[in-house]
């Protein structure tokens, strides 16, 4: 398998455990509020507060994308992070408007992603640097 083909895999890898941390977050939210299967569109329309975990959620899933991906591409600043949170994003809207029909807070999703994904790749580049100093 080519380098090129691996990347890409690895960041569609990083996406789905992003968009899986969404959807978990989703559905917990959803079935706490005695609503089971709404979106976070319908979610916000009915209570406000529900934007704070929606950005919290995305920020931890780009996050946790971004920091796993960077592991594996050692010396790459931004770039699995930012990728891995595009990927998440896209497999994001792609859901949202199957089985959703809209996708309500689609800039803010973007947003955070793309924030927490870069955010998962300093980290991940800094905890290599400790590393290597120690060794």
């Amino acid at each position: 398998m080519g380098d090129s083909a691996k990347r890409v895999r690895e960041y569609l890898a990083g996406g789905l455990l992003a968009l899986g941390v969404n959807l978990l977050m989703l559905q917990l939210v959803a079935a706490s509020q005695g609503v089971p299967g709404l979106g976070w569109g319908e979610l916000m329309d009915r209570w406000g507060w529900v934007f704070a975990p929606f950005v919290a959620v995305h920020i931890l899933g780009g996050v946790l994308g971004g920091y796993l991906v960077s592991l594996r591409r050692v010396g790459e600043s931004f770039t699995p992070g930012v990728a891995t949170a595009v990927m998440a994003y896209v497999l994001e809207y792609i859901y949202q408007i199957l089985f959703e029909g809209s996708f309500h807070g689609s800039l803010w999703a973007l947003i955070c992603l793309v924030g927490g994904g870069v955010f998962g790749s300093i980290a991940s580049e800094a905890g290599g640097m400790r590393r290597r100093r120690r060794s």
